[in-house]
């Protein structure tokens, strides 16, 4: 059950937040309960930032296409849950289409050869979207062979794996690959949260966005057509490790 906004309680906004790939069918209003626990933990939590990605290939539809009634339904009620949300429109780069209203989320290929076609995509991109000053999430799923990607984007999906394939020396420090800027998204993870994970990524790193969920990309299954089994206490953790 969705708490309505006006239940959670106003806070400031933190740095570090999770960057959760949101490829589940919200089921429709008024509840969107197919989208109920991330509803239900914004509500709880509505200081920490969520960047939640919708994947045209698993929900809106086809380019051109009108999104399924849940989907006009429940995009509004996830941007209204706090100020701290941020909803972004998947972008597979090699087809080149899609529609956000908040930002852009583009699988990019992260090589210095493509670095001038992907600042291209940006510059179009980002006056589209929040007034004029679009939010630009890039996933290469790797560090980027090139540091001039953390200039034309918001977010850079730096480390996209197996939770048990991770290691903190896959996160970059220097200056010129800010950490402020890079989200870790981990699948086939612990059912509670990883807490000194956590705290070495977020309160020493100073990581923008970081999840794992429970859901497994074993055998080539979707590992985001599921929420994180006690995602409220995720969050919470992201939360206390800013406190």
């Amino acid at each position: 059950m969705h708490i309505p906004r006006a239940l959670a309680t106003t806070a400031a906004t933190l740095s570090s937040g999770v960057l959760i790939p949101l490829y589940i069918d919200p089921i429709g209003g008024p509840d969107c309960s197919g989208w109920g626990p991330l509803l239900n933990s914004i509500a709880a939590h509505p200081s920490v930032p969520v960047w939640a990605v919708i994947n045209p290939a698993s929900g809106p539809g086809a380019h051109g296409s009108q999104a399924p009634v849940e989907y006009q339904q429940c995009i509004p009620v996830l941007r209204a849950a706090a100020p701290s949300v941020v909803v972004l429109g998947y972008v597979a780069t090699w087809e080149g289409e899609a529609s956000a209203q908040s930002g852009v989320n583009a699988d990019v290929s992260g090589q210095s050869g493509d670095l001038a076609t992907y600042r291209g995509f940006a510059e179009l991109a980002r006056p589209l979207f929040g007034d004029g000053d679009g939010f630009i999430a890039l996933n290469p799923g790797t560090a980027p062979s090139d540091d001039g990607y953390y200039s034309i984007a918001d977010i850079l999906l730096t480390a996209e794996n197996f939770f048990s394939d991770f290691s903190v020396s896959d996160i970059s420090l220097a200056s010129s690959t800010p950490v402020s800027k890079q989200a870790v998204v981990l699948t086939d993870g612990p059912s509670t949260p990883p807490t000194s994970l956590i705290s070495r990524l977020i309160t020493t790193d100073h990581l923008k966005a970081f999840y794992v969920t429970t859901d497994s990309q074993a055998g080539g299954a979707n590992p985001y057509d599921d929420l994180p089994t006690d995602l409220e206490t995720y969050i919470a953790a992201i939360e206390a490790a800013q406190g």
